[in-house]
Formats: structure tokens, sequence, C-alpha cells
């Protein structure tokens, strides 16, 4: 199963598998994963299980959130590699066997 890795301040912090069913992002304490981040809303996000390891991401937060370079508006499909951006977090959706990727402050990448 493919997981997520997630950073702040370019530093890897948490590692998660995903399975089925949905995982949801946010400030609030009925979130799977909790961002306690003054601009992350209660519920921000939702990463759902499409079935046959495909997941996708839907934005629940007025506050947005990107998705690589593009604001996300409509649910989207994760790929390999996905940079999900909320708030200061960089959160990157791997295959389970990827090794997890070094941050560096100097340089910023948009797929």
């Amino acid at each position: 199963m493919p997981r997520l890795d997630f950073y702040v301040d370019f530093d890897l912090f948490l590692k998660i598998r995903l399975d089925a069913g949905e995982v949801f992002l946010g400030r609030g304490s009925d979130c799977q994963v909790q961002l306690p981040r003054d601009r992350v809303s209660r519920r921000h996000a939702v990463i759902r299980c499409l079935g046959d390891e495909a997941f996708e991401i839907a934005n629940l937060s007025p506050n947005g959130m990107r998705l690589n370079a593009s604001i996300l508006e409509d649910p989207a499909q994760l790929a390999p590699g996905d940079r999900i951006y909320i708030a200061d977090y960089t959160i990157i959706y791997q295959p389970d066997d990827a090794p997890s990727e070094r941050l560096e402050s100097e340089r910023t990448v948009l797929t």
C-alpha cells in the first residue's frame, strides 16, 4: 500500500501507510492526522481509497491547498511523487517501498 510522508520546515516528521477507507487531515481532534497550525482547518482535506491501491485527495477547506503546482479545486487522483501543500506542511504521496526524500530549503520541486 502507498504511504504519505509529512514534512514541516523541510524535516520529515511522520510517515503513514494508506489503506482502504478515508484519512482526514486537519487541526481537529477527529482527524487521523492532526496538523496543528492556525491556517489549517479543522477538517482540511480527505484522502480516499478508490480501490486497487488508487487514492484521491479532496480539499475540504476554504483556506485551500495545492497539489503540485496547482490549487486543488476538484478531487484528484494521486500519483507517486505527488506533493500536497497545506499551510507550511509538505506531504508526499509515495509507493510504500520508495525511500523518503530529503527536502532542502534552497529548492522547491513542483511537478
